[in-house]
């Protein structure tokens, strides 16, 4: 089983496979380079309190849900009619009973319209992993260049060793006895 980020990784170094094994990290290291520099470009460029996808996101879900299916209990407890369905959406706790809120830690559009009808912005509801300043921080780490490999300080017992590829055939994940 693999997840998104390990397939589009296999999509991207499809072509790096032969390479060797100081080459193949060379190649990553220049492709996440490439991709850090992109994202901080991405996050300079990016002028609203939230990153861009996420605006675009929040900000399209704020009139999903109409007024009228809009029941306030208390302050922070609401009933919120999407169909025919309700939802419980408590703001104090950052929870909808759909489950979306607490899980993306972003507003639902149920929360979203509780806070439309609170009058309250979105911004105080909106996990910080997501906002402008977050991702700032998260890309403005760089990614070291290597120096020119003739510059390398590697102890002679490891350059004089020579790491012969895998053998044997695989059968259920396992290797072969």
């Amino acid at each position: 089983m693999t997840s998104n980020i390990v397939e589009s990784l296999n999509v991207v170094t499809k072509d790096a496979r032969e390479l060797s094994v100081v080459e193949l990290l060379e190649y990553t290291r220049t492709l996440l380079e490439r991709w850090t520099n992109e994202k901080l470009l991405n996050a300079k460029g990016t002028f609203t309190y939230l990153e861009k996808k996420i605006q675009q996101r929040v900000g399209g879900q704020q009139d999903i849900i109409a007024e009228d299916e809009m029941r306030t209990s208390i302050d922070y407890i609401h009933t919120v009619i999407d169909g025919m369905k309700r939802f419980i959406v408590f703001l104090q706790n950052k929870r909808c009973s759909c489950g979306q809120f607490q899980l993306d830690e972003l507003p639902c559009p149920h929360a979203l319209a509780a806070l439309r009808h609170r009058n309250k912005s979105y911004k105080n509801y909106c996990s910080p992993y997501y906002t402008r300043e977050n991702l700032l921080q998260t890309y403005k780490i760089p990614v070291d260049p290597l120096s020119d490999k003739r510059k390398w300080n590697m102890p002679q017992h490891i350059a004089e060793e020579a790491v012969k590829p895998p053998t044997g055939k695989r059968q259920s994940g396992r290797p072969q006895k």
